[in-house]
């Protein structure tokens, strides 16, 4: 026998103790069957070319026209390049975002703290209700600043009247003394130029008709009566005023007391604040603004809030001066502001002349 052909003998229990079990090789996985290549035929391709050919026109004519586009804003960004930040003009604003800037701007409104505000009913006991208290005194007051009103204002207005009968009456004696010499010449025997008692007796007629005319005119005015109700109301009034200016200098305690003043007093104020003189209006803005203008010391006659005059001034209300005390004033009201105001401070210019503290 040849050695080649002599074969080792494998004992499978000595390998198995030795090696272990003996592994069997897994299965390789079968391939996947390769997924056919479809192929389009040649009517796909013909309709997939023209779809192409659209496509690439449509991005053609969309690229031009943006191109143009593109250019144009780029030309005025090429040119405000140029430009310095001072050159370039700001947009306008609009009016709503100018009135909210004035807004923004504007001071706060403060409205004034009125002292006696916040009374206006005064819960007064039984025990106290026959006693004078500041709102009490305070409420009397401003009825006299009413009464003072009404008196000034139809002692202007009687002045008036009494400048304009005046003025007319004298216009008749002055007529009536030329009437007298004319009366006098027409009586010449003899005639001193052609026409002269025509001429004499025209003028006689002239005159005595002015003098019928302006006797008729002022007859139509009522002047006379008007003065005479006008001065009897002045009269009346003005000792209303004064008492009253008395009972309020006098301490609580030496004033009379307050029933009998009610009793007295307001009967008296109610009479005269509703039985003034009938002014026309043209007339009673010509008083006020003569009195606003030309006599202003009556209307602040010393400074103190007592005496200033209604409605030139307001209420009291609460204010601090400069070392921070509270006081009690009265303000000037838009009436005093508005006739303050003539028109030459209506036609200067606030470019050319400084505003004063009232604002023009």
């Amino acid at each position: 026998m040849d050695i080649n052909e002599i074969k080792p003998i494998i004992d499978n229990d000595f390998k198995y103790a030795i090696d272990g079990p003996v592994q069997e090789p897994e299965p390789e996985p079968e391939p996947e069957p390769e997924p056919e290549m479809i192929f389009p035929s040649e009517t796909e391709d013909e309709d997939n070319t023209l779809h192409d050919k659209e496509l690439i026109q449509q991005l053609k004519e969309n690229i031009s026209r943006n191109s143009l586009a593109i250019s144009d804003l780029k030309l005025p960004e090429s040119n405000e390049s140029l430009r310095s930040d001072d050159s370039i003009p700001t947009t306008p604003l609009s009016k709503d975002t100018e009135s909210s800037d004035k807004r923004k701007k504007k001071r706060p409104k403060i409205f004034p703290r009125y002292v006696y505000a916040d009374i206006f009913d005064e819960k007064i006991s039984d025990k106290d209700n026959n006693e004078w208290t500041d709102l009490k005194r305070y409420r009397f007051q401003k009825c006299l600043w009413k009464l003072k009103y009404n008196r000034i204002v139809s002692t202007f207005y009687l002045d008036n009247l009494r400048y304009k009968e005046s003025r007319w009456s004298w216009m008749i004696i002055l007529i009536s003394t030329m009437t007298s010499g004319l009366t006098v010449a027409n009586n010449v025997e003899g005639e001193p130029f052609d026409n002269y008692n025509t001429y004499i007796n025209g003028l006689l007629t002239v005159s005595s008709m002015t003098t019928s005319l302006i006797a008729a005119w002022i007859k139509k005015q009522m002047f006379i009566e008007r003065i005479n109700e006008t001065d009897k109301y002045l009269l009346n009034i003005n000792v209303l005023c004064e008492e009253l200016e008395i009972q309020f200098s006098l301490l609580n305690s030496d004033r009379t007391s307050y029933i009998d003043f009610k009793k007295k007093y307001i009967p008296e104020i109610t009479k005269f604040l509703t039985t003034s003189p009938m002014i026309p209006p043209h007339e009673w803005k010509n008083c006020i603004k003569e009195i606003t203008l030309k006599y202003p010391e009556l209307i602040n006659p010393d400074n103190t809030e007592d005496n200033k005059l209604w409605p030139w001034y307001g209420d009291l209300v609460f204010d601090l001066d400069d070392n921070l005390s509270e006081s009690h004033i009265r303000k000037p009201t838009a009436f005093y502001d508005n006739l303050r105001r003539t028109n030459t401070d209506k036609l200067k210019s606030s470019c050319c002349f400084k505003k004063n503290k009232h604002g023009y």
